[in-house]
């Protein structure tokens, strides 16, 4: 954008009247929807309360119900991983209205910092960029307008999922210091609260030559894992219990299935169970081929991740909110591609990172008119009234977004010569190189 025919005062307070708007509009929307609907977050009250249990010593899986004391009463026990007892035990203890506006002031500004360090790391960026009105702090805060007005990030915030949090964990293995401790604890903690994104990553990392931080952070997810032993628990019981919990959850009628839930991401829409499981192995083969292409170079372009994530979303359980992980991905490729004037390229990206832009009920009408097509029902899983609210045949528009995700990734994976690069800095080496400072490589 360019505003180059008013003077340059002008023009500063333009940049900066307009900044502020952008940053505090989805900020206003948040606050707002937060005072409508109630400050209680069902998913984090889930970790604190399945951790405060285990952390007392009670196994709360698959239908001790009565053991929990901070959810409102309900069939389903969550599936919330035991490993993450150490994690959410404490917040359980305190748990109350400091605890969940504490959540959200932490997800807004880890938000605004993973945008900025966006940014500052792979787009030339200075920090003092950020704070000096003018192009690029308004290109910064259109980026923050953005990514706030998500429905995946404003379902985030709604309902207290993390993945805004582990998004920052992730990318702080490339751009925060290259201290191993550190490296193995963001790692480990991405693997205790959401293991359902390394299904590629993790194994990228490890046919890329790093095993070292592979097998020490999976050490110290296995800590996590066994945790619940130290306060009295029977780690088989609770595991066995566990996993029974997943089966019901993901079964017909339950939170986790797609006539319940038609906001998931994966695989397994399709009424005929052996086409959801053929297209997993499809998806599992070309990760395999994925691999064995990468297995000589020990940086991970830009592209590479967007396919690798797009990918994660088909073959493991996911919900829209998990798209959180891949903005900063968004956000390279679409300064890469104005930088470069490739505006083709720049167009369909922005779609999308636009698609999840559209408000959730705008979205779901949509979804509902398309699975009241005559015939639809036959073969794709259709969600009735899906979270109480009053739509019908309600079609799971978010796997085919996943789908189309994956078929551009491959697309720019396969053609952009000059991707960004990622590197986890190594123990001793100074952080940034000419390589993985800029834009471009």
């Amino acid at each position: 954008m360019t505003v180059s025919f008013f003077p340059r005062k002008a023009r500063k307070w333009f940049y900066c009247v307009a900044s502020f708007l952008l940053f505090l509009l989805p900020l206003v929307r948040i606050v707002y929807v937060k005072a409508k609907n109630g400050l209680f977050l069902l998913d984090l009250a889930a970790y604190c309360d399945i951790s405060l249990a285990l952390f007392k010593g009670h196994n709360p899986f698959p239908d001790h119900v009565d053991l929990l004391t901070i959810m409102p009463p309900q069939n389903d026990v969550p599936i919330v991983y035991p490993g993450q007892m150490l994690i959410f035990a404490l917040p359980g203890f305190l748990w109350g209205s400091a605890v969940q506006i504490g959540y959200l002031v932490l997800n807004i500004a880890v938000g605004f910092f993973l945008t900025g360090l966006t940014l500052v790391k792979a787009c030339g960026y200075e920090w003092g960029d950020l704070w000096r009105p003018g192009r690029k702090q308004f290109f910064y805060a259109l980026c923050c307008f953005c990514f706030f007005s998500t429905s995946n990030v404003m379902i985030t915030m709604r309902v207290g999922q993390i993945p805004v949090i582990l998004a920052l964990c992730l990318y702080g293995l490339f751009w925060g210091p290259p201290w191993r401790f550190l490296q193995t604890f963001l790692f480990a903690f991405v693997a205790t609260t959401k293991y359902s994104v390394l299904p590629v990553f993790a194994p990228l990392l490890f046919f890329k030559g790093h095993w070292k931080l592979c097998i020490a952070a999976f050490s110290v997810f296995i800590l996590f894992s066994i945790s619940p032993v130290f306060c009295g628990n029977d780690l088989k019981e609770v595991y066995l219990d566990y996993s029974e919990a997943l089966k019901v959850l993901f079964q017909p009628g339950h939170v986790n299935h797609f006539d319940r839930s038609p906001w998931m991401c994966h695989l397994g829409f399709f009424r005929i169970e052996w086409i959801n499981t053929f297209l997993k192995v499809v998806c599992i083969c070309f990760a395999l081929w994925l691999f064995w292409r990468e297995r000589k170079s020990r940086y991970l372009s830009d592209t590479l991740l967007l396919l690798a994530f797009g990918l994660t979303m088909l073959i493991s359980y996911h919900s829209t909110q998990d798209f959180s992980i891949i903005f900063p991905l968004f956000f390279i490729r679409l300064f890469t591609f104005s930088k470069e004037k490739n505006w083709w390229c720049f167009g369909i990206t922005a779609l999308f990172v636009l698609f999840l832009i559209i408000p959730g009920n705008l979205l779901m009408k949509i979804s509902s008119a398309i699975g009241g097509i005559p015939g639809m029902d036959s073969f794709i899983v259709l969600a009735d009234r899906p979270y109480g609210q009053p739509f019908h045949h309600v079609f799971p528009i978010m796997p085919f977004y996943s789908i189309a995700l994956v078929i551009w990734s491959l697309y720019l994976y396969l053609r952009v010569d000059n991707p960004y690069r990622f590197e986890i800095p190594e123990c001793g080496v100074p952080l940034g190189n000419k390589d993985s400072t800029k834009a471009t490589s």
